[in-house]
């Protein structure tokens, strides 16, 4: 029964005990009391109005806690999740370009080869008539950046404070034997040294030439930020992150600093038949050595798609595949229950692992942004347009003994 229906029934059942009290006070007035029938029937309006009431009451308190969790719902609900050429194609940048027909200098971001109709670029990714499936996003590997935390700054420089060593002396106060629970006497100093880090925040860019009728292409244009340079700048920061020297522009990558752990290579001797067993085993001694500095969170293990293939087809001596139960089952992508991060950033040979969460922080200044005009070089005469992405962030590293390195090479 719907809430309106029964409060019509309500406001009816009210007007009949009313009409049942009128007639019982008449009767009281005539004949001074109430007859059997007319009392019977003000009871039975009266049962009828508590039970429509109760009903009323139990469905209204349906609703209102009905409607409090849709609200909680939406409020808790996660934004969608949009990529940065959607971001771009549904902003007023974008909106204010098709109005105009002219390039924005407002920032938004990206890069790539130069994409025109001609054949000799790209001729197929200019037709009069386009399937729009090919421009759905698919799920993308994780990246490195993933791995890392990321705060926010406003600042072109960023201080840190980057643990050296800390000396701990906790212990119970007093000494043997002393009365009152130690009190009154000192208690133990532990030490910690830090050293204050200065990291220049740094830019990673690149830019793209495209014909200016993609501007009217929408699902093109998105295609090509979330195709191209977006993912341009994810390959190009995959990269700093782990080897990034310092030098230039370029950022302190983990796998340059000095201060990270090091499980060096494999044992001297290892048989050619034997490495594979022997890299589960170096990645086994790595974990280890983490774990002494108390960082036991491993959170992530990176390996090159060459070391990952190396791992996986590794076989026992009976021939049966020492990561999989079963040869045509999928492989668990771990190691030592370690998640893996397969990427061609990290070199080949190679292996690191680390807490992610604890070892180091990304500060974003500025996330990818976009900017489209037709102000550059000969582009306004000639119909084209630059498409450029940059995203402005820098690497601290607080706290490298999270992390830990190692190599695959066979020790001289």
């Amino acid at each position: 029964m719907e809430i309106k229906e029964l409060a019509e029934q309500l406001q009816t059942a009210s007007k009949e005990i009313k009409s049942k009290n009128d007639a019982m006070d008449a009767e009281i007035k005539a004949q001074g009391e109430v007859s059997k029938e007319t009392k019977s029937a003000v009871e039975s309006a009266q049962a009828q109005y508590a039970e429509l009431k109760e009903t009323f009451n139990a469905l209204d308190g349906k609703l209102i806690a009905l409607e409090q969790k849709q609200a909680q719902n939406m409020h808790s609900m996660p934004d969608e999740m949009k990529s940065a050429g959607q971001l771009f194609v549904e902003s007023n940048v974008f909106n204010e370009i098709k109005s105009s027909g002219r390039g924005s200098s407002n920032p938004f971001n990206i890069e790539k080869k130069n994409i025109t109709s001609l054949a000799a670029s790209a001729g197929a990714l200019i037709r009069p008539d386009r399937d729009s499936r090919v421009f759905q996003d698919p799920n993308r590997p994780l990246r490195i950046r993933d791995l890392i935390p990321t705060v926010p700054t406003g600042s072109n420089a960023v201080e840190f404070m980057r643990e050296n060593v800390f000396t701990n002396n906790a212990a119970p106060q007093g000494t043997v034997g002393t009365l009152g629970g130690g009190e009154f006497v000192g208690k133990a100093a532990s030490e910690i040294t830090y050293e204050l880090i200065t990291k220049p925040v740094r830019t990673i860019a690149h830019w793209m030439a495209a014909s200016r009728q993609v501007l009217s292409d929408a699902p093109m244009l998105q295609n090509l930020i979330d195709g191209r340079l977006s993912y341009g700048l994810d390959l190009k920061s995959d990269q700093q992150l782990l080897l990034g020297d310092g030098t230039g522009q370029n950022l302190d990558g983990i796998l340059v600093d000095a201060d990270i752990n090091d499980a060096g290579e494999l044992p001297s001797g290892t048989a050619v038949g034997d490495v594979p067993a022997a890299m589960i085993d170096h990645i086994r001694k790595a974990i280890t050595i983490e774990q002494t500095f108390e960082y036991y969170n491993m959170t992530g293990l990176l390996l090159n798609p060459a070391d990952w293939e190396t791992l996986e087809t590794a076989k026992a001596t009976d021939g049966h595949y020492l990561m999989v139960s079963m040869p045509t089952g999928r492989a668990t992508e771990t190691v030592w229950r370690i998640p893996v991060i397969v990427t061609n950033a990290q070199p080949v040979g190679t292996f690191l692992i680390g807490d992610w969460n604890m070892g180091a922080v990304i500060y974003d200044r500025e996330s990818v942004s976009i900017r489209v005009s037709e102000s550059h070089a000969s582009f306004f005469v000639e119909n084209g347009v630059a498409i450029l992405g940059e995203e402005r962030y820098t690497l601290a590293i607080p706290l490298p003994k999270a992390f830990c390195k190692g190599s695959f090479a066979v020790a001289a």
